[in-house]
């Protein structure tokens, strides 16, 4: 899968590094390290790097700049860092059209990622933004409606794939269930998830998801779970 960061979700939002440390940075990547850079690529445009954070202070200032080792928290994370400012760039093959016309929001995006991801994988990682709380993004190409993902927290990645089937229904609860009190390494290879159906499998994540939220208590209480 291409997906590509869109930068328009960095508009100077942000009124400190502080703020854009602990709601803009901690969320994005938890959503970066729910991706499978192992079969995916990250796209971003050439001049990301001066993204307004603060209306003071670029995406650069803030993480190779420095203002980044006067955080402990920057620092740590700075091998994650590096894929937001190498290749590949989708400008090095341009696949948007200057003679289509795409909007977001009845805004003219040509030339911006959003446009770009129309015309690839149709997915995009947001920083938190006001303007991009929703996991579809709609945008009018020609007056057709055309509908993104939009990853911005963790687990957003893991459910498109699967939607998508890029990965199968157990790497898609294995991920998902990862911090909760659900374990899978004792399944049997031919007596677990390969005896859910697929038009089972929509139940079955249920069950396992009322089971993560409850407690010991509530689980040992709940007819349901028998």
């Amino acid at each position: 899968m291409e997906i590509l960061i869109n930068e328009l979700s960095l508009s100077g939002q942000f009124d400190s590094v502080d703020h854009f440390i602990k709601s803009g940075l901690r969320p994005f990547i938890k959503a970066l390290n729910d991706i499978d850079f192992q079969s995916n690529l990250l796209y971003k445009k050439y001049d990301f790097y001066s993204a307004k954070i603060t209306l003071q202070h670029s995406i650069h200032d803030i993480l190779t700049g420095v203002i980044s080792r006067q955080y402990d928290e920057i620092r740590k994370l700075k091998l994650q860092f590096v894929k937001l400012f190498d290749q590949p760039y989708w400008e090095d093959k341009t696949r948007h059209s200057a003679n289509s016309v795409y909007l977001f929001n009845g805004k003219n995006i040509y030339g911006f990622s959003l446009a770009e991801a129309c015309e690839r994988d149709k997915t995009v990682i947001s920083f938190n933004h006001d303007d991009f709380i929703s996991v579809q993004l709609f945008i009018s190409k020609d007056d057709k409606n055309i509908k993104l993902d939009n990853l911005f927290e963790f687990g957003h990645y893991t459910q498109t794939a699967y939607q998508r089937n890029l990965i199968t229904f157990e790497e898609y609860c294995r991920k998902m269930f990862l911090k909760s009190k659900l374990n899978f390494s004792k399944i049997d290879a031919k007596q677990g998830f390969s005896l859910v159906k697929k038009d089972e499998e929509k139940l079955f994540y249920k069950g396992l998801k009322k089971f993560s939220e409850l407690s010991w208590t509530q689980i040992g209480d709940d007819m349901g779970l028998y």
